[in-house]
């Protein structure tokens, strides 16, 4: 079997990442995969990119194309919207390949357009790492009863304050327009399983849930004094370790209710005199961080082994998302045997298994996540049982040998259903 992998980069963000992930995984479960992206990290041979005098000018200017529309509509959350307009790789070039099977990732700056999706003809799954696939153009958007991604994209179903060109409402409709046959999806969690099946776009889709892999021997147990060493953490220290996004301000992620978290931790916890906060991804603070929190080490941005030194370093690791698919900071700490604490929404419930493997506070409720951390701090044995447990649960679910496996067995089941089509959809030219 053969398998070709379509994203828009191997690293990077977290969907990069967990496409390739993917790809190494199911090169060791026998698979014949090939990988192609727009934005190349790794050095593996296996993954290609567009070459040509003019590839990178291209590149960048897909990533500018694609910004223009939600600039002229004034959308609120330009920087995490999409329209689908540009490709990096058109249909007829992967309907050409001579792979069995192809399996999409996150599509978006440019990468691939809603109609080159639509003329796809070879057996398609899609990966989904957001929400973009069935809203109008966001990659995360309110999970509430109304969402207009759930009802529909009306005239008289638009907020109020949003005024103008409703560009999402015209994004939804060339998707709807240009896919008008089922394929295959793929989602890391049963959250947005749920989601993706009460959508009108893919309501009619198969649902597959399969975890992001993890590479269980490279994000595995350690010394923790070792770990300490390197990013010069006192030994003794009662150590919580956060990943904070590049983009402080965009509230899915929580990073406010993080700051009301560890305040009240400070205030009200009998262990706070003897806690530390170690922050990747940020190698100083940022300007609004607030005065009286625990003594704070800047790690910035680490490399795989800087990550698995920080989460083994850690007592706890805590993922504050208000609304999350499967972040890899909880799965590779848990892989790491950090335990973790997070809110009990979306996607975390599927990963972090309340006061079993960590602990899930009551959504956006920064005092209980703050007694969350205080619950795991409290007592070493019970951490150290948390720790074994997490541990065993990443490599009993997600290790890469696990998640390739049941990749191959779903590709496979797909091809066996003979499941090659014509093109469909609507005509237009993206």
């Amino acid at each position: 079997m053969k398998s070709l992998l379509l994203s828009h980069s191997d690293g990077g963000g977290g969907a990069g990442r967990a496409a390739y992930r993917l790809q190494q995984a199911l090169v060791a479960a026998g698979v014949d995969s090939r990988m192609h992206v727009d934005f190349k990290d790794s050095e593996d041979p296996l993954v290609t990119r567009n070459q040509g005098p003019f590839a990178d000018l291209a590149r960048r200017l897909r990533i500018t194309i694609e910004e223009v529309p939600a600039v002229l509509a004034k959308h609120p959350q330009p920087q995490l919207f999409a329209p689908g307009m540009m490709s990096a790789i058109s249909a007829r070039r992967i309907n050409a390949s001579d792979a069995d099977i192809i399996n999409a990732h996150w599509t978006n700056f440019g990468y691939l357009s809603i109609g080159q999706i639509a003329r796809i003809t070879k057996p398609f799954v899609w990966s989904l790492h957001d929400m973009w696939a069935f809203t109008g153009g966001r990659n995360y958007a309110p999970d509430n009863a109304d969402a207009r991604w759930r009802t529909g994209y009306r005239k008289d179903n638009r907020r109020p304050q949003e005024h103008g060109w409703d560009i999402e409402r015209w994004v939804a409709g060339r998707k709807e327009r240009a896919w008008t046959r089922p394929h295959h999806v793929i989602t890391s969690s049963t959250w947005m399983s749920k989601l993706a099946a009460e959508s009108p776009l893919l309501a009619e889709w198969p649902v597959h849930v399969i975890p992001n892999a993890v590479d269980t021997q490279t994000y595995a147990p350690m010394a923790s004094q070792s770990a300490r060493t390197r990013f010069g953490i006192n030994p003794g220290a009662s150590l919580v370790v956060v990943a904070l996004p590049t983009h402080l301000d965009d509230p899915r992620k929580g990073f406010d209710l993080l700051k009301q978290a560890l305040a009240h931790l400070v205030r009200a916890s009998r262990q706070s005199s003897g806690v530390e906060l170690a922050v990747v991804g940020h190698g100083q603070a940022p300007v609004d961080w607030p005065a009286g929190l625990p003594p704070t080490h800047w790690l910035g941005y680490l490399d795989d082994q800087g990550c698995v030194d920080a989460y083994n370093a850690a007592d706890v690791v805590v993922v504050p998302s208000r609304q999350d698919n499967s972040p890899q900071t909880a799965t590779e700490a848990l892989s790491c045997g950090a335990p973790v604490v997070a809110f009990r929404t979306s996607g975390l419930p599927d990963f972090v298994t309340h006061r079993e493997t960590g602990y899930l506070a009551q959504p956006e409720d920064p005092i209980d996540l703050a007694a969350g951390i205080e619950w795991v701090l409290a007592d070493a044995q019970r951490r150290s049982a948390l720790a074994s447990r997490a541990r065993d649960r990443a490599v009993e679910l997600w290790s890469a040998e696990v998640v390739g496996k049941a990749h191959r067995q779903l590709f496979e089941s797909i091809i066996g259903q003979g499941q090659a089509l014509s093109p469909g959809g609507n005509s237009e030219t993206e």
